[in-house]
């Protein structure tokens, strides 16, 4: 190979290397299908290297104003992979991967969000992830699901006090991603189930332990008799 063959070589690698860098981020996600796996925001600033995505979301999530970056080897490949990154004293970290191709979803997701509306009747107000993985194939099943979830209800339901939440893993049944949570007590438990489509069903019990008491209270509040005690289901779309 000459010089002349090397050199031109290298101009054209040197171009592409510079395009890649400066491609703006707001450009690259319309082209990537990334608004079809839900991710948005209000404002896309920078580039394809280094972005920021003004009050980004995933579906119904709000991840706030994150620093993010887009793989160039998997837009090369016809792949959407954003990584991102939140420090924010008021909101706390929040940091993992959004996939917007096939299989889509999120993975290694770490750090806590809220949830706006909660999941219909049940008033669920943050979300905590742990290492918290859920892709879906083109047609919404389950394709692979890990880690752990935490659900904090801010409210006091029948007198009881769940601030610390309901924990526990992440995985895939029936072509859904499922998460059975239960109480630092285990007697309260809510098993959370959604699909890629965006649908949802929750089923929140509390063992009431023969508490005729807290079994009226719980009535009045919707519940209703059930396996595992009182039951309150809901059902709906991020």
């Amino acid at each position: 190979m000459t010089m002349q063959r090397r050199m031109t070589i290298a101009a054209v690698l040197l171009a592409l290397i510079l395009i890649i860098a400066t491609f703006p981020m707001r450009l690259a996600l319309g082209l990537s299908g990334a608004t079809d796996a839900g991710i948005s925001a209000r404002e896309i600033r920078g580039s394809v290297w280094s972005g920021e995505l003004v009050d980004a979301r995933l579906g119904a999530l709000p991840l706030g104003t994150v620093s993010a970056s887009l793989s160039p080897l998997a837009l090369l490949g016809g792949r959407t992979e954003l990584v991102f990154s939140r420090t924010d004293a008021r909101l706390g970290a929040l940091a993992g991967r959004l996939h917007g191709s096939d299989p889509r979803g999120m993975s290694d997701i770490n750090g806590m969000t809220s949830l706006a509306g909660g999941f219909g009747l049940i008033p669920v107000d943050t979300i905590r992830f742990e290492g918290a993985t859920a892709r879906f194939d083109a047609a919404g099943n389950c394709v692979e699901a890990g880690g752990r979830l935490q659900l904090v209800v801010g409210t006091t339901i029948a007198g009881l006090d769940l601030s610390r939440g309901l924990s526990g893993p992440l995985r895939c049944a029936g072509g859904r991603a499922q998460a059975t949570l239960a109480s630092q007590s285990g007697m309260e438990r809510l098993t959370l189930s959604f699909d890629g489509r965006g649908t949802y069903r929750a089923g929140f019990a509390i063992n009431v332990d023969r508490d005729p008491a807290m079994a009226a209270a719980l009535a009045a509040l919707g519940f209703k008799p059930g396996q595992g005690g009182f039951v309150l289901t809901s059902a709906g779309r991020f």
